[in-house]
């Protein structure tokens, strides 16, 4: 073991930066001199999407399935007790942090599951609600929405705030996402509004159910996307062209892959991940099987059939199909 100590830090460098955060995670653990050289080493390890399983009676922790390598992680999460009752249901996602949500208490709590971390929100009460959001989360501030499935605008708070704030709306929202330091909304009818002056509204093009799924997300390159699941295994997406503030119609992401669901979407780099698929949607079919469409050819690709267990939580399962249970996540250890 004491060898290693005096092992090269740009080889160190080299092997942490092809492990998962789970497998550093061990790595640094093994013994002392393990941990002092990967905290002189620059490189930070891989970072792979997640899908976050249902709540579930598991001893062994909550359970994330890696997409890339194609198994699932168990992670122990601080307060064990209250999420192995179902006291609290995941509701959101972002950099690295969960949403929780107790319907039992009326309270929500940021938690980041690699560090263990935990925000306390401001009480919000016990209403169910349709989505929360996490717009924003660094060092310095954090932003979270809450938006209601039967009540126009939503409902937002930030770092150092004791309450929630309300914002009015024209319809029930769909989605809400920060871009550009500006907020977007999607409402019910597909139209999207940048909540800035002057105003500007961009509505659907096409007359569809007012319930069909839709989102908004935000590239790694900073481009603004909309994705329709416009049938049961078909999407389309636009990007806003900030020039003429319109909305393109692409088949074409690059090498970036989409992953969509009712909590939360994101897009992620795909190119030199392995398993991983670029200009592809991946998302949780009728049947509960993890898929991918592919944007160029309009084809449905069956990656993994999940197992997914019985949900005990009653916010959970009364309102949404067990496909829009999951939440996507992506491990961080800030």
């Amino acid at each position: 073991m004491a060898d290693w100590a005096t092992l090269q830090t740009d080889i160190v460098g080299i092997i942490v930066s092809k492990l998962a955060i789970p497998d550093y995670l061990r790595f640094r653990a093994v013994c002392t001199s393990w941990n002092h050289v990967c905290k002189d080493v620059s490189h930070c390890p891989r970072v792979d999407p997640w899908l976050m399983l249902p709540p579930n009676p598991n001893p062994l922790g909550v359970q994330f399935f890696c997409i890339p390598e194609r198994k699932n992680q168990s992670i122990r999460l601080p307060s064990t007790a209250s999420f192995f009752e179902s006291v609290w249901a995941p509701v959101g996602s972002l950099n690295g942090w969960i949403i929780y949500f107790s319907q039992t208490y009326g309270t929500m709590q940021l938690v980041n599951p690699i560090t263990g971390k935990q925000i306390q929100l401001p009480p919000i009460g016990r209403r169910a609600f349709s989505k929360a959001k996490l717009l924003e989360m660094n060092e310095r501030n954090f932003i979270v929405a809450v938006l209601y499935g039967d009540e126009k605008g939503y409902k937002i708070t930030r770092k150092g705030s004791n309450n929630w704030s309300s914002v009015e709306s024209k319809h029930i929202l769909d989605d809400i996402i920060k871009h550009r330091g500006r907020l977007y909304t999607c409402d019910m009818y597909g139209t999207v509004e940048m909540w800035a002056e002057p105003p500007r509204a961009w509505p659907d093009e096409e007359v569809t159910h007012q319930w069909k799924f839709r989102c908004l997300l935000e590239t790694p390159a900073g481009d603004l996307i909309r994705v329709k699941r416009v049938s049961q295994n078909k999407f389309a997406v636009w990007i806003l062209d900030h020039e003429t503030f319109s909305w393109v119609e692409t088949e074409n992401i690059g090498d970036f892959a989409l992953f969509v669901s009712h909590y939360n979407s994101f897009c992620f780099p795909a190119k030199d991940h392995l398993n991983l698929k670029t200009n592809c949607i991946y998302f949780i079919d009728v049947h509960n099987n993890l898929c991918a469409f592919n944007l160029e050819h309009a084809t449905k690709e069956l990656v993994e059939t999940l197992t997914i267990g019985p949900v005990r939580n009653d916010h959970y399962r009364h309102r949404r199909p067990q496909r829009d249970q999951i939440l996507w996540f992506i491990p961080s250890l800030k």
